[in-house]
């Protein structure tokens, strides 16, 4: 087990503030999910059921029990660095949809690595993500090297992380 502040320090070290650009978002959710056996990936794949149509840059999906699938339906926000009243909106609106709309569906933000510190330290993102993460949001954060920490439950951000040898 190794503290997450320790852990994101070792995920950001060398970054020079180099953030991620979606085409290394987009990699790096491809080798989460084919790393976690998830299969069927989908690019661009439109959702239409809701209050709103959007198109995601990547789903996959994945058996968890017998019959039992879980989607993972990818937004992605390199930079967050402030409170950004627009993108959290539009974020929890397509979150609303998800679980209203679609049965074993749920919405994951894809980040820079680097955001893991203004979300933990800025009070506004801590409350709008925590709120949002009790509702069924994932938050995957990537690294330039692929490295990746998927959270399910904002408690989590800040507990020591277990890492394989």
């Amino acid at each position: 087990m190794v503290s997450a502040r320790s852990f994101f320090s070792r995920m950001n070290q060398y970054r020079n503030e180099n953030w991620l650009t979606d085409a290394q978002l987009l990699k790096g959710s491809e080798e989460f999910f084919r790393s976690n056996n998830y299969y069927n990936i989908e690019y661009n794949r439109v959702f239409d059921q809701g209050r709103q149509i959007f198109s995601s840059p990547i789903v996959a999906s994945k058996m968890k029990e017998i019959e039992d699938i879980e989607t993972i339906v990818a937004v992605f926000r390199s930079k967050i660095t402030y409170y950004n009243l627009s993108f959290f909106g539009i974020l929890e609106s397509l979150l609303y949809d998800m679980v209203d709309n679609y049965e074993n569906t749920n919405l994951m933000l894809v980040t820079d690595s680097l955001s893991y510190i203004p979300i933990i330290k800025t009070e506004e993102l801590s409350v709008i993500i925590e709120n949002m993460m009790k509702d069924g949001l994932y938050v995957l954060f990537l690294n330039h090297r692929f490295a990746y920490a998927l959270f399910d439950h904002f408690e989590n951000l800040t507990k020591p992380i277990p890492v394989q040898d």
